[in-house]
């Protein structure tokens, strides 16, 4: 049975905005920007993992000005988690959250606590072979489109739990994991693995470590309009 856990408390304005995952060139913008970001969430989280011998739970408010959508625009809320965990150390941390608001950014780190208030997931799976082939995504794709139907338009509110074996980098896993939730968050037909992500306000994800489990990863989803 997955984990699932409560998002922290105590969380502090930021004085840096939030910056997408970046992929270019270590001088590029896009890069300083995201590492002046990263370098607030040190000053921000350092204490707190100094002083936890745990596993950590993290959430992060991610800012807008009035007038911004934040339901289009490619704002995904993943991506802006994605650095943050890296930063943190994915074996550090139990569970993110991520939301997106019209007011100030905000970023709390404090324990890991279990939630025991947990409902029966929609949707439970158990995945074999590697995430980074096509026919993944694919077949966790069609296990979806069979089970799920897509939510209506809007903002939508989305929970993962993930159950890996030890030692594995499960922030890896998110980016194809949601690439294969079209069946739920609607997709162009002519885009496959293109879902509409960015309808998403608020994101949970969560890890469970099975010693028992080998290569495979167990997805539980739980989902609803906001």
């Amino acid at each position: 049975m997955a984990t699932v856990y409560r998002r922290p408390v105590g969380a502090m304005r930021h004085s840096v905005k939030p910056q997408l995952a970046s992929w270019d060139r270590a001088a590029h913008p896009s890069q300083v920007k995201l590492a002046r970001f990263l370098a607030h969430v040190d000053a921000v989280a350092g204490p707190v993992l100094a002083t936890v011998s745990g596993r950590v739970a993290a959430e992060l408010i991610v800012g807008f000005s009035d007038g911004v959508s934040l339901t289009d625009g490619g704002h995904d809320l993943d991506n802006y988690l994605f650095p943050v965990a890296q930063r943190l150390g994915p074996e550090r941390v139990a569970a993110v959250f991520g939301r997106k608001i019209h007011g100030p950014s905000s970023l709390a780190v404090g324990p890991a606590r279990p939630d025991t208030a947990g409902a029966t997931p929609q949707f439970s799976t158990r995945m074999a072979g590697s995430y980074e082939r096509r026919e993944w995504k694919q077949r966790l794709h069609d296990r979806l489109a069979a089970r799920a139907a897509t939510i209506d338009p809007g903002p939508v509110g989305l929970t993962i739990a993930l159950t890996t074996r030890p030692g594995r980098n499960w922030a890896s896993l998110w980016k194809p994991l949601i690439d294969a939730f079209g069946p739920v968050l609607g997709e162009d037909p002519g885009r496959p693995f293109h879902p509409h992500d960015d309808r998403i306000v608020s994101l949970a994800l969560h890890h469970t470590i099975d010693t028992g489990i080998a290569h495979d990863v167990i997805i539980d989803a739980w989902w609803t309009r906001l």
